[in-house]
């Protein structure tokens, strides 16, 4: 009863955003797909297809060619056009259109929903997953959450990934993809459960998603998701440095702050093997970029000694490891030959902070009252109830 109590509010709220994004901005959003790059720079994938499609050249719109029973096999770019088991004499990109639900794709293995182009570039090979947003939000919780969580705190976390889905679509709207599955680990469709709390958090959320006004102009925004802020958040633009119509400010988030001290952690490595591991000469000292807001670092300076080297988190991160660097709340000490890495929380602390949501879900917090809390300057908006339409 309660999650149809909440959905019930988000409708209601929703009825109020689309009235009020009426009068906002004259060019409403609408319900789009977005395209994933899933392969770049290959020399050959190997694609398949079960069932009937259409295949088709982006160029023009013009049929190439047709199937009913599928087909499999290496594709390539040649001098003289794409070979697909047979060639395709100057066709140099093709988009593979499904011609009924049951008709499926692979690439390399993995399953994807929606068509896929691929394009031939110079002699390498690089391939498009064209799929709605719904169920590619839906894929993408379905691997980033295998473990269950409240049904609120997945639906809010279905607005998150969707409105973040949209920016990128939006901005990126004139370019051959829209984002990367490298970037964004894209798993592909497979993996999607039908009737699965995230699948039922998805489609019970369908098409809602949070805007931010911003100069006049209001749109979606990158947002994000935590695990644990250790008590506040940093803004998108501190953590990842550059503007993405994102609220200016992070929030307090008082229930993981209570929780703070029970996720302290610490990391301990040798100067010489961190060194090693951030390209360096050697370490005399390393000092920490803090946001003064929310005690976030986003970023360090490592000094030896006659220069100074500048990392930001997610480089850092990324070359010690997540399990070792943990969150982006720590501070930095250096002893003898050691280095030690200790802080608190889990993840950039930039978004959505999980350990909150879920407190406030278990506190009888919706969805709506969640997102509210963590993206205090925005509002939802149902892209499908479209003026005039």
């Amino acid at each position: 009863m309660k999650w149809i109590c909440s959905l019930l509010v988000i409708g209601y709220l929703n009825c109020f955003a689309n009235h009020s994004m009426s009068h906002q901005t004259a060019e409403p959003i609408a319900p789009r797909n977005i395209q994933v790059l899933i392969v770049k720079d290959a020399s050959e994938a190997l694609l398949e297809v079960k069932g009937a499609y259409y295949l088709i050249n982006p160029h023009d719109g013009s049929k190439i060619t047709s199937g009913l029973l599928g087909k499999r096999f290496m594709v390539r770019s040649l001098d003289s056009g794409i070979k697909w088991g047979e060639e395709f004499p100057g066709i140099h990109q093709f988009y593979i259109k499904p011609r009924s639900p049951e008709t499926t794709i692979f690439v390399n293995g993995i399953q994807y929903s929606g068509g896929v182009a691929v394009f031939g570039v110079a002699g390498q090979i690089h391939i498009i997953n064209d799929l709605d947003i719904e169920s590619y939000v839906k894929a993408e919780l379905t691997t980033q959450f295998p473990t269950p969580l409240e049904p609120e705190v997945l639906a809010s976390l279905a607005i998150v990934l969707r409105t973040d889905a949209y920016y990128h679509a939006t901005k990126n709207e004139e370019s051959f993809w829209h984002v990367t599955a490298e970037e964004t680990k894209f798993p592909g469709s497979a993996l999607v459960v039908p009737g699965s709390l995230i699948e039922r958090a998805v489609d019970s959320t369908k098409h809602l998603i949070l805007v931010h006004p911003e100069h006049g102009h209001t749109a979606p925004f990158a947002a994000s998701w935590t695990e644990h802020s250790a008590g506040k958040t940093a803004s998108y633009e501190t953590m990842f440095r550059k503007n993405a119509f994102c609220p200016e400010k992070g929030v307090e988030a008082p229930h993981a702050a209570l929780a703070r001290t029970e996720s302290k952690w610490s990391y301990k490595i040798a100067k010489q093997n961190l060194a090693h591991l951030l390209d360096v000469p050697q370490i005399k000292s390393i000092e920490t970029f803090v946001d003064s807001s929310s005690n976030k670092v986003y970023g360090v300076r490592i000094k030896d000694e006659n220069h100074s080297h500048d990392i930001d988190f997610f480089s850092l991160q990324n070359k010690l490891g997540a399990k070792h660097l943990l969150s982006s709340d720590f501070s930095v000490t250096v002893k003898d030959d050691t280095v030690i890495f200790s802080g608190f929380g889990k993840g950039h602390g930039v978004g959505l902070c999980l350990y909150s949501a879920s407190a406030l879900a278990q506190n009888g917090e919706n969805a709506v009252k969640i997102l509210s809390k963590f993206f205090p300057e925005t509002y939802l908006y149902n892209i499908n109830a479209v003026p005039g339409e």
